[in-house]
């Protein structure tokens, strides 16, 4: 990169962490520059999530991993109650949320996670901002999956619903989703109807068809794929990002660890990186699915001991990442998915 590429990009990087800055996400520290919240203690940093009201912690938990398998259900409740016990606030899911095994196909996996997620919920519901999705795009299959959801996750709302995986392959059907048998609608009858209580949307494909739909509707909240690889390929964090801070929305970061592809070969770089990568940047919280419970607490105690990269701390990260790009950004179909997908 040369020296005015190199200076350009600093400054974009200073922007970004100022704009985090202005949202009111300063680390929590005291005087000696010790985190207030120990992981013993189960606290973590808090964002605002966007206009909603709510506040979030900067690390939250994602529905996938072991919580999707099936015949994972005792991990997978383990990770559930060990998550809320130590501080998540926001746990994110899917109708379409079920992996596949040797023994039980895709199409009856589907629903897995929201199952699992339910067994707790039916006793800690109280406890977190619930956030599922819809993978239909009309509006009487999306009330259905909204009746499943319901029924699964042993809740009467969500308190944020989202349409599934928005594709660059839809930039020219966006009327689909928006239109009067679209899913869109259905999201806001269940929002006036107080089924659910903000409406949503996510991606990872890439920013054109994000920014296009954003422009319909003032949307609650994204999820968005944004890891330290982003720079290097039709990036969200420069042509999607500002507009979502602008508009005021929630934004949660995912696609941190790319299917843990950041350890491939020798370890790219750390899982600490990965996540203090994306928290310098202003999104409300970043979802990880996890594996086993060792993960999550060494997640956790990486959120709460978190202080914001430099803008020059970004850039060496940035640079490590370049010559695996191609992997790290798998989700915008530059690579291989991995098989489970």
């Amino acid at each position: 990169m040369s020296e005015k590429a190199l200076n350009s990009r600093r400054a974009f990087l200073q922007k970004m962490i100022a704009l985090t800055a202005l949202a009111g996400v300063a680390p929590y520290a005291d005087a000696f520059g010790q985190p207030l919240f120990g992981l013993n203690r189960g606290k973590l940093p808090l964002r605002p999530l966007g206009k909603t009201g709510h506040m979030v912690g900067i690390f939250s938990l994602g529905g996938q991993a072991s919580i999707e398998i099936p015949g994972k259900e005792d991990i997978a409740l383990d990770i559930i109650n060990r998550a809320i016990d130590l501080g998540i606030n926001y746990i994110d899911t899917a109708a379409a949320y079920g992996r596949q095994t040797p023994t039980v196909p895709r199409a009856d996996a589907m629903g897995t996670s929201e199952r699992n997620l339910g067994q707790v919920l039916k006793y800690r519901r109280k406890e977190v901002f619930l956030a599922s999705k819809t993978h239909d795009r009309t509006y009487d299959g999306s009330m259905r999956l909204l009746e499943k959801s319901l029924k699964q996750l042993n809740t009467d709302h969500l308190d944020l619903w989202q349409i599934h995986n928005v594709k660059l392959s839809e930039m020219q059907t966006l009327d689909r989703i928006t239109g009067d048998d679209g899913v869109l609608k259905a999201m806001i009858k269940a929002r006036d109807e107080k089924i659910i209580r903000f409406i949503g949307f996510t991606g990872h494909e890439g920013p054109d068809v994000m920014n296009a739909l954003l422009e319909r509707f003032p949307f609650d909240n994204v999820l968005v794929a944004i890891n330290a690889a982003d720079k290097h390929y039709d990036p969200f964090i420069e042509k999607f990002l500002p507009n979502a801070v602008k508009s005021g929305m929630g934004i949660v970061g995912m696609k941190i660890p790319a299917r843990d592809r950041i350890f491939a070969n020798g370890g790219i770089i750390t899982m600490k990186e990965a996540m203090e990568y994306v928290m310098t940047l202003p999104v409300s919280t970043i979802i990880v699915g996890i594996d086993k419970i060792a993960e999550l607490e060494e997640n956790i105690r990486i959120a709460q001991e978190f202080r914001p990269l430099t803008a020059d701390q970004m850039l060496a990260i940035e640079a490590k990442t370049k010559p695996h790009y191609k992997d790290l950004l798998f989700f915008k179909n530059l690579s291989e998915w991995p098989a489970e997908w």
